[in-house]
């Protein structure tokens, strides 16, 4: 099949910057490398898929290390609209949609890292829509499942942020765990799946509604599934500490698989959210909440690949604003920030909303 694209030297860089970068970050759970191995082999002859791959790789290229590559930001824009454009006309097609979806989450992930707004809340309900309709499920395959976990990644980012649940609720997921699980990815989404209830939990409905005793009993209730989801954990989620730890008392940690160490960081954010949002549930667990907000730091300022430290953003506000001491909490928001100028992620709004608390000694 002839490629349906012409390629130019600035094009041909992008897709191969793609692999290298923002690729990794899509892949964070998914041990088949979709989006760095599959979906680049449709790219030549889908001119949709081409221009949304090109628009989110200048749109990090423009974003990352301190704004100094804002030449990106035109050609990314220029991507952008291309795609777009093939998006609609697709989506209104009554022909087969082939590659929507992918499509659809390449541009939300672009509008996440700008933190775009309305036109990522757009994009976010159109991928729900195009899940639901197409019946996609954590059960799918292939490209299929790959775009419903970073769709629910995304959600879950969005969840965080806004302190709201999920709006596809982790009920309809259609989830199926297998006993003796060894592979990291799998076990990664089955915390996050974990995670997506808890978010639902602590921030589902209104204080007044709530029966407050009910609600304990279910807390502790997917505390206690953290505890069976690690217990039966393979050897690969073992870390090991080196070095000396710092002025702040955080000391690195090694992981073998990348994935690991993302899912740690996020069994550790579980308790957080469980213990402590919207409000320390009890003060006793003053001692535990400190101890899972330290292994999250320890974790985020370890030698981990930038799609772990991407995904990690979210969590990190969690844990600056449950952790003791303004030294520790300054030391995250420099993560967030580095995170922010050497990578293009938008962590700008949480460090600001971090700030905040401090100065209203909350």
């Amino acid at each position: 099949m002839l490629p349906a694209v012409s390629l130019t030297s600035e094009t041909a860089f992008l897709l191969q910057t793609y692999r290298r970068t923002v690729a990794t970050w899509m892949d964070v759970f998914d041990h088949n490398q979709t989006y760095e191995l599959s979906i680049p082999r449709l790219t030549l002859t889908s001119p949709l898929l081409f221009h949304c791959i090109c628009a989110f790789t200048a749109r990090h290229l423009s974003l990352s290390q301190s704004g100094r590559n804002s030449s990106w930001t035109p050609i990314a824009q220029h991507h952008y609209g291309e795609a777009l454009r093939l998006l609609i006309s697709l989506l209104n097609s009554p022909s087969a949609q082939d590659h929507a979806l992918t499509a659809t989450i390449l541009l939300s992930s672009y509008e996440v890292i700008s933190s775009l707004g309305q036109e990522h809340r757009r994009h976010f309900l159109g991928a729900m829509m195009l899940i639901k309709s197409h019946g996609i499920t954590a059960r799918s395959i292939g490209i299929d499942r790959a775009n419903f976990w970073i769709y629910v990644r995304h959600e879950i980012g969005v969840a965080l942020a806004t302190e709201k649940p999920l709006i596809l609720n982790p009920d309809e997921w259609n989830v199926q765990w297998e006993e003796g699980e060894t592979r990291e990815d799998m076990l990664g989404n089955h915390i996050l799946w974990i995670l997506a209830r808890a978010i639902g939990l602590v921030y589902g409905r209104s204080k007044e509604a709530k029966d407050i005793e009910l609600e304990q009993r279910k807390r502790k209730e997917l505390i206690d599934e953290t505890y069976k989801w690690r217990h039966e954990l393979p050897d690969t989620f073992v870390w090991v500490k080196y070095g000396e730890p710092d002025e702040e008392g955080f000391k690195r940690v090694y992981f073998a698989v990348s994935a690991a160490a993302a899912a740690m960081f996020w069994y550790h954010i579980v308790h957080i959210l469980l213990l402590a949002e919207p409000t320390v549930q009890d003060q006793t667990h003053d001692s535990e909440i400190q101890y899972h907000a330290m292994q999250i730091a320890n974790i985020a300022i370890s030698d981990i690949p930038d799609s772990v430290r991407v995904f990690s953003s979210h969590g990190l506000y969690y844990a600056a604003k449950r952790i003791d001491g303004v030294a520790r909490k300054a030391r995250i928001w420099n993560l967030l920030h580095d995170i922010e100028t050497q990578l293009g992620y938008h962590t700008r709004t949480a460090v600001k909303r971090l700030q905040g608390l401090v100065e209203t000694g909350n």
